[in-house]
């Protein structure tokens, strides 16, 4: 079994539309964990390194979270000969407006040295450090905003929410998450979305 296999196990076990009813309520964390955790065991089984394992699965699972939560990103590209694993909304806005977008990375070491050399690669295309954001197996002195698998620390289960937040404060009119997600699920929004609503049409 491949780590896909085990993540859209654990999916279909929690149900996409509890996961888009989490997401429409804050409550993305919830989803994230449950799903992270149920996923452990298994990942435990597969040969090799468990922290680069664990990392893998851990950006499958977001490319899945991003692609349910309608938030606009671009994988796997390269800009300036920096390779990027995620970059929310797209690399054209973090070409002509860094400030209004975040570069995600996996990194598939624990080496201190090789991750700090790749933060100050993306810097060159991210100058805004709190706008770099990198999932480790744990807290690391790193100049970017680190979100850990650590379960003592498990700050990854933050990170949809985050987006949202970022994203919501942006004037990028492909953001309209929560239109759609109320279309789709017919879900009330609890008070501290109401700001995150778009009122123009789509």
């Amino acid at each position: 079994m491949e780590v896909k296999d085990i993540l859209y196990q654990a999916i279909s076990g929690y149900q996409e539309q509890r996961i888009l009813s989490d997401i429409v309520h804050g409550e993305s964390p919830t989803a994230i964990s449950t799903i992270y955790y149920h996923c452990i065991p298994e990942l435990d089984r597969f040969s090799g390194n468990k922290s680069e394992i664990q990392t893998s699965f851990a950006e499958s699972l977001i490319h899945y979270m991003l692609t349910t939560a309608l938030i606009p990103s671009q994988r796997k590209t390269r800009l300036q000969s920096v390779e990027i694993d995620v970059v929310v909304p797209d690399a054209k806005i973090l070409v002509s407006s860094p400030q209004d977008a975040v570069v995600i990375s996996f990194p598939k070491t624990s080496e201190l040295n090789a991750i700090s050399e790749h933060v100050y690669k993306l810097k060159k295309i991210q100058p805004n450090s709190d706008n770099i954001w990198v999932v480790l197996d744990r807290q690391m002195p790193i100049d970017a905003k680190v979100y850990t698998l650590d379960k003592d620390q498990f700050t990854f289960a933050n990170i949809i929410n985050d987006l949202i937040s970022f994203s919501s404060n942006k004037k990028q009119s492909k953001l309209k998450i929560f239109k759609i997600l109320w279309n789709s699920s017919r879900c009330s929004f609890p008070p501290y979305l109401s700001s995150y609503l778009i009122s123009d049409n789509p």
